[in-house]
């Protein structure tokens, strides 16, 4: 088991309290009215750095896309050498896999409501639903997306009302809103960064933390109001983010050091707008 530092991170609430609140219904809204634009406001010409807190060298190779579970105590990731989903420690170790074999792996996304994840798969632009306590496939959903081989879906989360978005990385880089069937509603179009290869959605700050592996760097963006801060990474080639808003930790991983990286976010809104 992987015990937490009491002492040193304030106490989480059970699941179904404060950190998926209620406030989603509006929020949503809001996110439905942003993606009716056709593009962003470009990156602001700072940029940020967080503290670099731990590094640590994974087991497997290539990992694409990052998840946290609700307990801020496991991870979630993907590779596509072999196409297999993992289970991970907060310092990187493995813990387990899952039998599922998918196609083109490049996403991962947790929801908190039943425990469950939700891949996205590159090519097919295509996304799975998983129960990882049994094992077991509960759905596949072609998004409707189009484009470009090896430019397609990259990124996939859900914020706290159980919304489904994706990224597609690049030609054209496209932000998505997935319906209650799992189609892509109309997009919206990204042009603060190079490609887009990973987010998760901040409920505290109803925001999505984006990365870019071509840009090397870690946005803090939403729909309607764009991105509101940057950060440089130190590495080559981020591929997934994580972010616990309990603990103050982000979490990136990147597919050409095989490592983990863990940042402390609290310093970023300082870092970000210094002058």
């Amino acid at each position: 088991m992987i015990r937490r530092d009491r002492s040193s991170h304030p106490r989480r609430v059970p699941l179904g309290q404060a950190r998926w609140a209620a406030s989603a219904i509006g929020v949503a809204a809001a996110f439905l009215a942003g993606c009716s634009k056709s593009s962003t406001p470009t990156a602001p010409e700072v940029v940020g750095s967080m503290p670099l807190l731990a590094t640590h060298v994974l087991a497997i190779r290539e990992p694409s896309d990052l998840a946290i579970d609700e307990t801020g105590t496991i991870l979630w990731t993907v590779t596509n050498h072999p196409e297999k989903v993992y289970k991970l420690g907060l310092d990187g170790h493995l813990v387990d896999s899952l039998s599922y074999v998918g196609s083109d792996l490049e996403g991962v996304a947790y929801d908190p409501r039943d425990k469950t994840l939700w891949l996205a798969e590159e090519n097919k632009r295509q996304v799975v639903h998983i129960d990882p306590q049994t094992d077991t496939v509960l759905g596949k959903y072609l998004t409707g997306i189009t484009g470009e081989q090896n430019s397609g879906l990259e990124g996939i989360c859900l914020n706290d009302s159980g919304t489904v978005f994706v990224l597609n990385e690049k030609k054209p880089g496209m932000f998505f809103r997935l319906r209650p069937d799992f189609t892509a509603a109309p997009g919206l179009g990204l042009g603060f960064a190079l490609d887009f290869s990973g987010m998760t959605f901040d409920v505290p700050k109803q925001c999505f933390w984006i990365v870019s592996d071509v840009s090397q760097r870690l946005y803090r963006w939403t729909p309607s109001g764009g991105v509101q801060a940057q950060f440089s990474l130190p590495f080559a080639k981020p591929e997934g983010v994580a972010y616990d808003p309990v603990a103050h930790r982000i979490y990136v991983v990147s597919d050409a050091t095989n490592a983990l990286y863990v940042f402390d976010s609290s310093a970023a809104a300082a870092s970000a707008h210094a002058p």
